[in-house]
C-alpha cells in the first residue's frame, strides 16, 4: 500500500510542473503583447518593403513591354480600317453595274465645302465616282506628293450638265441635288435616269420637271445621287 502511493506521487508533480509552465507561458504572452505589437508593423513594412523592391522592377519592365506592343496593335488597326474601308468600297463599285472603263480607289486625305483631297494621282479632269458608281465630281488638281484635288459635281470648279433622254439640263446642289434648265417641254417623268455627258450616273429624277417662272425652262430634284461623305471615291484612269 505504501509502495502504491510513491508510485503515484512523481506523476502529480509531472502534472503541477507543466500546469505551472503553462501559467508562465500565458503570463510572458501577455506581459509582452505590448512590446510585440509594437515590433510587428515594423517587420511587416520591412518585409513588404524589400517585396516591392523585388517586384517593381519586373512589374515596369513589362508594363513598357506591354504598351509598346499597345502603340503597334492601334497603328496596325488604323491601316486595317483604311484599307477595309477602301475595300468595301470596290466591292460595291463592282456590283453597282453602272461604271466602264478602269478605276483607281482613292482614300480622302482632307476635306473641304466644295473639295476634298484623295490619295492617288490623276489628270485634271478625270472623273471621280462614289463607292456606288454615282458621279461625284473631277479632279481638277494634281499634287506633286501623290494627292490630288476634285470638286464636287455642280460647284464652281465643276459644272455639271446633266442628260435625261433627249434632254439636257445643268446639274444644281442648292439644299439638294437639282436638274434645272430642262425644255419646259421636254416630257420627263419621275425616275428619268440622269447621266453626265460623259455617261456617268448622276441621279434619277424624284419628280417630274416643273416649269420656271419664265414658262421656257423647268427643274425638278435628283435622287439616287453621289454621296459626297463617303472616305472613299474612285477615279478614271485613261
Amino acid at each position: 500500500m505504501h509502495g502504491g502511493l510513491e508510485l503515484a506521487r512523481p506523476r502529480r508533480r509531472k502534472k503541477r510542473i507543466w500546469i505551472a509552465a503553462a501559467v508562465l507561458l500565458v503570463v510572458g504572452l501577455v506581459v509582452s503583447a505590448p512590446y510585440g505589437a509594437a515590433l510587428l508593423p515594423a517587420g511587416l513594412s520591412r518585409c513588404l518593403g524589400a517585396v516591392a523592391n523585388w517586384v517593381r522592377p519586373h512589374y515596369t519592365e513589362e508594363l513598357a513591354a506591354l504598351q509598346q506592343q499597345n502603340a503597334r496593335l492601334h497603328s496596325r488597326l488604323a491601316l486595317a480600317e483604311e484599307a477595309q474601308a477602301e475595300n468595301e468600297a470596290l466591292r460595291s463599285l463592282l456590283g453597282c453595274g453602272r461604271t466602264e472603263g478602269h478605276w483607281q480607289p482613292a482614300r480622302v486625305t482632307a476635306r473641304r465645302s466644295e473639295v476634298a483631297t484623295l490619295a492617288c494621282t490623276a489628270a485634271v479632269g478625270a472623273a471621280v465616282l462614289d463607292p456606288q458608281g454615282r458621279y461625284a465630281g473631277q479632279v481638277v488638281e494634281g499634287g506633286a506628293d501623290g494627292t490630288c484635288e476634285f470638286a464636287f459635281a455642280g460647284t464652281e470648279n465643276a459644272p455639271c450638265a446633266g442628260l435625261s433622254g433627249s434632254a439636257a439640263g445643268l446639274l444644281e446642289r442648292k439644299n439638294g441635288w437639282f436638274l434645272a434648265g430642262l425644255p419646259a417641254d421636254c416630257g420627263l417623268t419621275a425616275g428619268s435616269v440622269v447621266t453626265t455627258p460623259g455617261g456617268e450616273w448622276l441621279g434619277e429624277l424624284a419628280a417630274a420637271p416643273q416649269p420656271d417662272s419664265d414658262g421656257l425652262t423647268a427643274r425638278a430634284p435628283l435622287t439616287d445621287t453621289a454621296d459626297l461623305n463617303s472616305t472613299v471615291f474612285f477615279v478614271k484612269i485613261e
